[in-house]
Order: structure tokens, then sequence, then C-alpha cells
């Protein structure tokens, strides 16, 4: 193969290391790229593009490598990625930071922190910024300080001929509307973010856990009980598993005041494990993202839920939990949204379900490779019925048996979206299994 006209670091077949750079964050994905290109800054960015398209040859982006169903690598594809180019830049004239697309947010975080601010970034530290912001981006801080793309103020992307575009509300203007929830790898390579920050010094971090089968279905009610009329700055994730369940998240506010807001649920018998303290934001998150192993091979995914559940329905959930394969690796998720994110308006970005009370998830992992199908088959099962419980899909926990995916992820943005696709990208180079089409054929 003619790698000429390739820069950066370049990865092929033959290297020592091509089976470690054609690994994703889920094991579960078994690809085998052409090439790998480590760019270093906007220029390998786009001779890697222009790479592509002398060689035919198509292009998957990388930024973390933590798709859930790994279309950001492909066999007999180009992989651009970009996690070498992780530069931070803090701005605390304006409170500003310009972040570059495969920093991690473990560094984003410290970084930040160092200087006082806070971020509504995800919880896994070894996401990098361009899945997540480009999502949407959900958080432990999502309730007070919105998505992570809600605090985007600027993006810079090379477009497939190579032109790199400033995209904020004065330039590119829909394509920025479309990069806020719906520009993972669907219009080119995106290689910065300029985001607003706030300052902030310490959270109260809590954290309950629940040895007790019977607490899951009271759980559950109170779950969505609580979210009807909850604190702005309170946001929680929760899961079921078949022991019991386990809530945790963060308050900008003080303990004595958290642990008011969380009194339905210290109500509920059988807690063993109690955590609620006033602690620096950079300990406390560091603490969730202890929860995270550094890699896994797993299936999960998540849909939007709009409505109150009735009893029978979350009867039904636990009934799935029960039949869940393992005890500490397969659960139920819950993912608080409402606050901040539903003060927008839904059309203000591309993300669609702004009006949703939570995500409701499903995963689980496995070490052995004999006990995939099985797992497999449990997250299958059990996504079937969510699906009929919610309204739409959140594309950061994607799913590659959903149907009619444009719909399930943008709903009824899909239309303009459809139109920024053919603007941008008419020519469909950013193609990958769930990628927005060029139009609606």
């Amino acid at each position: 193969m003619d790698c000429q006209g390739l820069t950066g670091k370049v990865i092929l077949p033959c290297d020592a290391e091509y089976n470690r750079a054609r690994q994703e964050y889920n094991e579960a994905i078994n690809k085998y790229p052409l090439a790998i290109c480590y760019c270093c800054d906007i220029q390998d960015v786009i001779n890697a593009l222009l790479w592509s398209e002398r060689q035919g040859v198509q292009v998957r982006i990388r930024s973390g490598g933590h798709h859930y169903e790994g279309y950001s690598v492909g066999t007999n594809k180009l992989v651009i990625d970009t996690s070498f180019m992780n530069g931070i830049r803090i701005n605390s004239e304006d409170d500003t930071v310009e972040v570059q697309a495969g920093s991690r947010l473990m560094h984003l975080y410290k970084t930040l922190y160092n200087s006082g601010y806070t971020f509504p970034g995800g919880t896994c530290p070894t996401v990098a910024i361009s899945g997540l912001v480009l999502g949407g981006g959900i958080g432990l801080s999502t309730r007070y300080l919105g998505l992570t793309t809600d605090s985007l103020i600027e993006a810079q992307m090379v477009d497939a001929n190579g032109n790199l575009l400033t995209a904020n509300h004065c330039q590119n203007e829909n394509l920025f509307w479309a990069l806020r929830g719906a520009g993972g790898g669907n219009f080119g390579v995106v290689t910065s973010y300029k985001f607003h920050l706030r300052k902030i010094n310490k959270i109260t971090l809590f954290e309950l856990k629940w040895s007790n089968q019977s607490a899951r279905l009271k759980f559950l009610q109170v779950w969505q009980e609580w979210l009807r009329n909850l604190d702005t700055r309170i946001s929680a994730f929760g899961r079921i598993y078949k022991p019991g369940p386990w809530l945790f998240g963060f308050f900008y506010g003080y303990p004595e005041e958290a642990r008011q807001i969380l009194e339905p649920f210290l109500s509920i018998p059988g807690i063993s494990f109690e955590n609620i303290e006033y602690v620096d934001f950079i300990d406390a998150v560091k603490i969730i993202g202890e929860i995270y192993p550094k890699r896994e091979a797993f299936k999960a995914t998540g849909r939007f839920i709009e409505r109150q559940l009735c009893h029978c329905e979350l009867e039904k959930i636990i009934d799935i939990v029960n039949a869940a394969p393992t005890e500490d690796n397969s659960f139920i998720g819950l993912y608080s949204l409402g606050g901040a994110v539903s003060a927008m308006k839904t059309d203000s970005t591309a993300f669609f379900y702004r009006q949703a009370n939570y995500i409701m998830g499903i995963s689980s992992s496995w070490e052995c490779k004999a006990a995939a199908p099985v797992v497999i088959e449990w997250v299958e099962s059990g996504f079937k019925y969510i699906y009929t419980l919610s309204m739409g899909s959140y594309v950061n926990f994607p799913y590659n048996n959903l149907p009619c995916y444009e719909y399930a992820y943008y709903g009824e943005h899909i239309q303009k979206l459809w139109s920024i696709k053919k603007e941008y990208d008419p020519h469909n180079v950013f193609e990958f299994p769930q990628s927005i089409k060029t139009g609606c054929e």
C-alpha cells in the first residue's frame, strides 16, 4: 500500500503496534483497519482525508475509541485518530477553554480544576471529549450545568475537501447546530472545541447502596417520583443489579441540604453503604471514575423515558434484572435529565429529547468469550421491553439493531440534519453503519 501523503504516526497491519492500536475500549469489537493514522495536528487530518480520497479508502474517525458498537474503527478502513491532539488552553479572562479533539476527560477535569473550574462532562475518565460533546454529553453535572454540548461556543472541523471550518453562532450556524448532538462522525473531523466554563471548588458527592433485593422496586418508584420537582443542582445515576440498587451523584451545595433532598432514598430499608460528603470537585470525579474498568467486553444501550411508568411496568424491569446472566456487572441503568437540559428549547441544538425525564439503559459485560451469546441475548431481550416504554435512543448509547435509527437518535430533527449533511458532506465521505444519510432515500 502506498502511504505517501499520510503524515503523523501511521500504523499498518505489519507493525508490532497494530493489534494494540486497533483495539477499542469495548474488547468485543474486533475490526482490522487498513491503516491507523494518529494525527498530531490539523494538517495531519487534512492529509489523511486527501489521501483517503486519492486511494478510494473509506475513513472512520476516532478520538477515545469508546463507541459502544465500534463505529470509530472498521475493517479495511483508514482510521483517523485524534488522540494525540490533546492540548488544553484556558482563558481565565472570559472563562473559556479551548480543547483539542483527543483530550481525555480526566486530563481535562484535572487541568480545569487546577484553575478553579468545573465542567459538565461524563463519568468515565478515559472517554475523549469529541464523542461526548458531539452526541450531547450527559454526566453528574447535567441537571445543573446542562449537557456537555450546551457549554460549547465554537468548534473547528475539517470537511471532506480538507477545508478547515469554524462553526459557531456567527459562522456555519447550521453546522454548529448539528454538531451539538448529532456531530459524531457525520459531517467531518472536528479538531477542537471552545467551551464556556463555570467556577467551582467543592461539591457534595453521594453514594448509596442496598444489599436488598426487595429495595429494587421501591427504588424505581422513588426514582421517577423524585425527579418530578427535583432541585436542579443535583444529578444522579442509578443502577439496578440482582442483589440490589445503587445511587450516586453530585450536588452543587452542602451535605446537610443534599441529605434532605435524598431523604426519599434514605428511607428505603436495607442500605448497606452510605457516603454523603463535601469534597473537592476533582476528588468526586476521581471516586466515580474508579467505577469504570480500563477495558471490557460488553453490550449496552439506552433509551429516553418521557413518562411515569406504572407499577406493572416497573415490576417487569425487575423481572429483567432477575434474569440477568451475572450479579455484579449486569444492570439496568438510570441517568437523570431535566433541569438545565429541559430548560433549553428543543430546537436550540440537534439534541432532540430535551424533555425526557431520564435515560434507561441496559448493560452487561463478560470475561470469557463463551459467555458472550448469553449476555448479548439478555441485553437484546431487555432492550425490546425498554423500547416499548421509551420515545427515542441516546446516540452515545448506540445499538446496532435499532429500528429506524435516524429517527430514534434525532427525532423530528432528522429532516434538518439530512439537509445539513447534504450541504457539508454531499458525497457521503463520512459514512458508517449508523451515520446520517445525505437525504431521505
